[in-house]
């Protein structure tokens, strides 16, 4: 076994000559290489023709023609050493290459495609579209399309031209493109993170199909910072439950954020509540919200607690009746609903960065956590995959501290 795998080891490309005509009753024909290599063969035209009947099949020369066939030896040698070639540079960086990979190298101006980072990076997303045709996977889509423009932006002002080749891209540029990120487009380092590992992402395809001959991106470490996550305190959930409002449609805002309170779910998956999602228990008597994660597919179970159910039975009344697929919650656009929060959020003079997505945060922590419930739970009901990603997401309150270590208190003070 180990003779074997030394005689493929070692094995090189070999080169032969024929002529070959269009059809049995033409004279003249095209001389032709044929390369073998590992069981696969690849035929070249010389582009030199010459008579058939002047053709050696035995010597594979021609008989009495010294011109064209110094003509044959030249062309022949010269492709010989530009597959030589190829077939060196690719093992001598311990690839293991095949017959067309070692051909495309070689005669790289006739097969080479322009594979350009714009173009590379265009097709990707039109594929990711089309793989991704739900709604709830539109912002993974629109922060390629994001990190795109801000390349390119970023190529036309440094490089003077609207594409480049992988072959150009070096560490510099990258080290550039990332403080272009901070500094132009004035983006925090979180943010300038993501869109530098979507790039990376991009050029990773050309390393893997060798379309350029060094990674640029080796050695260049990509780390996240820990960022506080805003939360609402007990106090401020019952200001936000209790506040009158004139218009209707903030009050509309208010019950959808304090569904997500009572239930952990994100917008998108507030939006696509159907009847089918919601599910009784006939041992507790209660029921219990049971649905997949639009965003991750990650099956998440909660209880319907009370104040989630009184919101349910305001917005769709007799919702126990409906059919399966019927959708419960009142419909919004998350730009509305942003945009409403902060309006709503000014109106009861809280001071706080709010999204839709704190509603979940609040949920796993302020009402979760600081009521004890165990954080394997708490992950089971926001949708985690691991218990790691609630570990960061629900930070730990002083309120937690103080209870779980009450028991502790006591004992030192007697």
């Amino acid at each position: 076994m180990v003779r074997n795998t030394a005689i493929v080891a070692t094995e090189k490309p070999k080169f032969s000559l024929y002529p070959k005509r269009k059809s049995l009753t033409v004279s003249e024909s095209t001389i032709y290489m044929r390369i073998n290599y590992q069981f696969m063969q690849i035929d070249k035209s010389l582009g030199i023709k010459v008579c058939f009947e002047d053709w050696d099949s035995n010597s594979h020369k021609l008989k009495n023609n010294p011109y064209h066939q110094k003509q044959i030896d030249e062309v022949f040698e010269e492709y010989k050493q530009k597959l030589m070639g190829a077939f060196y540079l690719f093992t001598q960086n311990a690839a293991s290459p095949t017959l067309r990979e070692i051909y495309n190298l070689a005669f790289s101006e006739e097969t080479k495609k322009t594979y350009s980072l714009f173009g590379v990076f265009n097709s990707f997303i039109l594929k990711l579209e089309k793989q991704n045709p739900l709604l709830s996977q539109r912002s993974n889509i629109l922060k390629h399309h994001t990190c795109m423009k801000h390349l390119c932006d970023f190529v036309k002002s440094s490089y003077h031209c609207n594409d480049l080749s992988f072959s150009r891209i070096n560490r510099n540029f990258i080290d550039d493109f990332e403080l272009y990120l901070k500094s132009e487009c004035k983006n925090g380092h979180n943010a300038t993170m993501k869109m530098l590992q979507i790039f990376k992402k991009i050029y990773r395809i050309a390393v893997d199909n060798r379309w350029t001959n060094h990674n640029a991106f080796a050695g260049k470490k990509l780390s996240y910072k820990d960022v506080d996550i805003e939360v609402l305190n007990y106090e401020e959930i019952q200001l936000l439950k209790n506040v009158t409002l004139q218009k209707s449609y903030l009050n509309k805002t208010r019950e959808l954020f304090l569904f997500c309170i009572h239930t952990g779910m994100a917008y998108i998956d507030l939006q696509n509540l159907k009847r089918l999602h919601v599910e009784y228990n006939p041992v507790s008597g209660q029921y219990l919200i049971r649905k997949k994660r639009e965003k991750t597919g990650v099956e998440f179970m909660v209880p319907l607690f009370p104040p989630a159910k009184i919101l349910l039975d305001q917005w769709s009344s007799g919702w126990l009746e409906f059919s399966a697929e019927m959708l419960l919650a009142p419909k919004i656009s998350n730009q509305k609903f942003n945009q409403y929060l902060k309006e709503l959020f000014a109106i009861l003079s809280i001071q706080k960065k709010i999204t839709t997505h704190v509603g979940r945060h609040t949920f796993a922590t302020t009402l979760a956590l600081e009521n004890g419930v165990p954080i394997e739970s708490v992950s089971k009901m926001v949708g985690h995959s691991k218990i790691s990603q609630t570990q960061r997401y629900a930070r730990v309150t002083s309120l937690k501290i103080e209870r779980e270590t009450k028991g502790l208190y006591d004992k030192l003070a007697s």
